[in-house]
């Protein structure tokens, strides 16, 4: 084999590591991020609408500020 095997004990994956305080800080800190990511949502979708809804009474404003034809006669 190779000169740089690795040892499989020395690695660590999630799960792996039996830290009951860093597992609750994890799951603290992921239950944050969760709430945020709902709460931010909410509030992009919120002012995606409101700038269609602005978009939409510009453009109506600009239909509206067209004058009339003009009578060439």
């Amino acid at each position: 084999m190779s000169e740089n095997t690795i040892d499989p004990s020395t690695l660590t994956s999630p799960g792996t590591v039996h830290d009951p305080a860093l597992e609750e800080r994890r799951a603290r800190e992921a239950a944050v991020r969760e709430a945020e990511s709902r709460a931010s949502a909410e509030t992009k979708f919120d002012e995606l609408d409101q700038e269609l809804e602005r978009q939409r009474e510009d453009a109506a404003k600009a239909v509206g500020d067209v004058p009339p034809p003009r009578d060439d006669d």
